[in-house]
């Protein structure tokens, strides 16, 4: 009897030990792959999907890991999934990890498509305020002809500008 309970104490009756490294390893084994998956995308960020049965791998409990993708709006979900000890899916046991991305398919072709509208429209207006600034440029580097009068004229808007105000009201 003593023997019996020093190799119980030792194995432990539920193999708790052994069961708690498997979900870690479970853990690390979805991880890796969802982390992996997660990185394949195209330039819009859509998911370039795996096939059904294209993930060989099986947890530690000998069940094929599950891969899902799923998508809302332009968020989009890759999930990978191992049965867990008891294997069988989606019960509590399950050991999942997951990857999101934002799938801009569509929203990016269109958002390229204005800026390459607003650049061409900017440049076009930097070329006009270039001839613009160009011409401003050259009448002012040359001469100014005067016409007749001209400075007559200048010379009376200022004398009249600096001669006091009479008050006729009283006369």
């Amino acid at each position: 009897m003593a023997v019996f309970a020093i190799c119980f104490s030792i194995v432990g009756c539920d193999g708790g030990a052994a069961n708690r490294a498997a979900v870690e390893q479970a853990r690390a084994q979805v991880r890796r792959i969802a982390d992996e998956l997660d990185k394949q995308t195209t330039e819009s960020g859509v998911y370039i999907r795996v096939k059904e049965n294209e993930v060989k791998e099986t947890d530690p409990w000998g069940s094929r890991i599950q891969v899902r993708y799923s998508q809302g709006g332009v968020a989009e979900t890759v999930s990978v999934r191992s049965a867990g000890p008891d294997r069988k899916w989606h019960t509590d046991d399950d050991v999942v990890a997951q990857g999101a991305t934002v799938n801009l398919k569509g929203i990016g072709e269109g958002i390229k498509k204005n800026a390459e509208e607003a650049a061409a429209k900017a440049a076009k207006g930097l070329v006009k305020g270039a001839a613009a600034g160009v011409k401003e440029s050259v009448r002012d580097a040359l001469p100014h002809k005067k016409k007749k009068g001209d400075s007559d004229l200048k010379a009376d808007e200022v004398q009249q500008s600096t001669e006091p105000v009479r008050d006729n009201r009283g006369d």
